[in-house]
């Protein structure tokens, strides 16, 4: 039997083209995803100089004793980054907590907008603009309202309080400013997974002589509860990675990260802050600023993962 093979086609202009094309998307992916992945995973055990790459040089956990053991001041670091991490920490974790806060407005808000009465899509419309508006224009609202001096807060009180300086009252103008933006979100996905619940189990609970609170607690919860951990996931995982609204309500001072008793800072600022400055340098003038920051980002890396993974677990024993 003669056997027969057949000849590839060659390729058409119009194939290649559509290839090239498609490849566009990876080839990005990898240039700014991949790659900087890549240099931060090396960055935690190596002295990396992001202006050149070619001098990577081994620097024997340096990043990590850095980050989590205190330093004296002529001991490696002219500053503490110990110091600074850990209150990172604190706030940070104290900042993603109120996104329960606005997890339960949001709910309390949908719930209410949910009773069809005049004017609640304006309503919706209202709740909703705090969160599709410019970071950059919700953080000069809320510098015009905590200013010391002319600001609306202290018009209306008749204070003199300088929000914004005082280390007592700034981590509360973060947090004031996040639950006053955030909740618009969760509004709108409660609002369209009120709707996906099933008329009926409302029904044969009024049979069954449910009041209004176990109407909501035995069908209403239940029925939203893969909307809530999805929020909760996405919440908590911005609320970890806060930066902006952070570093432009309470900007840094006088070279401390994080503003006046760096009561301002996150984990997130205390990355950008060890790139962008030089203070980190020991006697002999290396730096271990990078490294630094690449730890502290894949420990961010780690936990929102840990706690997304504890989320979508949690949330798929409630549905099944």
């Amino acid at each position: 039997m003669n056997k027969t093979t057949k000849k590839k086609k060659p390729w058409r202009k119009e194939q290649v083209i559509a290839l090239i094309v498609s490849l566009i998307p990876l080839i990005g992916f990898v240039i700014f995803n991949c790659f900087p992945l890549l240099i931060s995973f090396i960055g935690m055990f190596c002295n990396v100089d992001l202006y050149d790459l070619g001098n990577i040089q081994w620097n024997n956990f340096e990043g990590f004793k850095s980050v989590f053991i205190p330093r004296h001041a002529f001991d490696l670091f002219y500053f503490d980054l110990s110091k600074y991490f850990y209150k990172a920490i604190v706030i940070t974790i104290w900042i993603a907590s109120t996104q329960i806060i606005t997890l339960l407005i949001a709910l309390f808000v949908a719930a209410l907008l949910r009773e069809k009465f005049a004017g609640s899509k304006l309503f919706q419309i209202l709740f909703f603009i705090p969160y599709i508006c410019s970071t950059v224009a919700v953080a000069l609202m809320w510098r015009w309202i905590f200013d010391w001096e002319g600001g609306i807060l202290n018009s209306i009180l008749g204070t003199d309080i300088k929000w914004l300086e005082d280390p007592k009252t700034m981590t509360w103008c973060i947090i004031i400013a996040t639950i006053w933006s955030a909740p618009g979100y969760g509004i709108v996905m409660y609002k369209a997974a009120f709707s996906n619940i099933n008329n009926a189990l409302y029904e044969a609970a009024a049979i069954d002589g449910a009041n209004a609170w176990q109407k909501f607690r035995n069908v209403t919860l239940p029925g939203i509860s893969p909307t809530t951990f999805f929020l909760l996931q996405a919440g908590v995982g911005a609320g970890l990675l806060t930066y902006d609204l952070a570093q432009l309500i309470i900007p840094n001072a006088w070279g401390v990260p994080g503003g006046n008793e760096s009561m301002g800072l996150t984990m997130m600022r205390l990355v950008y802050f060890l790139i962008t400055n030089s203070t980190t340098t020991d006697a002999n003038g290396v730096s271990y600023m990078v490294s630094c920051a690449c730890v502290i980002s894949w420990l961010l890396f780690l936990v929102t993962g840990g706690i997304s993974m504890v989320l979508f677990n949690m949330r798929e024993k409630s549905v099944s």
